[in-house]
């Protein structure tokens, strides 16, 4: 079964990355970690989690929240967890050591970062798995009283390198998993048309691609472009450190999450 790994510190402007993360697990067929570290003991409280049942019952796929045989239905499983500690990058990675996820789902803020950059940065450049990075404001992807999904435009930036194929094809599954059977595609190279990589793309009934080239400097012109498109999620290949999230170089992954207004799925070249 796959599974999702979701971290929070329980502030409730940060609901949308929750909301996208249970959808994504709900549709997947997946099971969801929800993990929180705590500074103290007092803080430790499961009870403070988010409420998966009652979300599902909300969205009517389960009849109330002590509703286990329609939960049970749905093939998807829960996994709450509350740590203890002053160390939360640590404590994520220890448990995604255990228990490795095909997807991570953090909430950001532009300049700030998840919870805090600090925690951020060196857990998503460690953990390697995809990361879907969902900014604050990034309100209304998931209808928070149906479920309903609203992401249907997603733009991925291609070159030559890293290997952008994967990134079409996270970004394909995405749409798949989904359901978003009008989804677009736009495939964004920047720089000369002789130099854009050749990719060859599975269509599926309702689903559009189109191909743009531009001249300019690659992370203003994609978070232009993201504007243009009023993209509803960027899907990056990301490559070592000039991939995910690298503080000190300033990756290109990293300022086009800085600059951006909707979630950035980042995919690891390899793995």
């Amino acid at each position: 079964m796959p599974s999702i790994f979701h971290p929070t510190d329980l502030t409730g402007d940060r609901e949308q990355a929750f909301l996208i993360a249970l959808r994504l697990a709900v549709s997947a067929h997946a099971v969801l970690t929800v993990m929180h570290v705590a500074d103290n003991e007092e803080d430790a409280d499961m009870g403070e989690l988010p409420g998966v049942r009652s979300t599902l019952a909300r969205w009517g796929l389960i009849a109330h929240a002590e509703d286990m045989e329609g939960f049970g239905a749905l093939r998807m499983g829960v996994r709450k967890v509350v740590r203890e500690g002053r160390r939360p990058v640590q404590a994520c990675l220890d448990h995604l050591d255990r228990h490795p996820a095909d997807l991570i789902v953090l909430s950001t803020n532009q300049g700030q970062g998840l919870l805090k950059r600090k925690v951020a940065e060196p857990l998503s450049r460690s953990a390697g798995a995809p990361t879907l990075f969902v900014p604050k404001d990034a309100s209304g992807l998931v209808d928070p009283r149906t479920g309903e999904v609203r992401m249907r435009k997603l733009l991925v930036p291609v070159d030559r390198k890293p290997d952008p194929r994967r990134a079409v094809e996270a970004a394909m599954r995405l749409a798949e998993v989904l359901g978003l059977s009008g989804a677009h595609f736009t495939l964004l190279h920047v720089g000369s048309a002789s130099d854009a990589p050749r990719i060859d793309v599975n269509m599926r009934d309702g689903w559009t691609f189109d191909r743009m080239e531009r001249e300019g400097d690659v992370v203003g012109t994609i978070v232009r472009t993201a504007r243009e498109i009023d993209a509803d999620a960027v899907v990056m290949t990301t490559d070592g450190r000039d991939g995910f999230l690298d503080a000190l170089r300033g990756s290109t992954t990293e300022r086009v999450l800085r600059e951006v207004h909707c979630p950035v799925l980042a995919v690891p070249a390899e793995g």
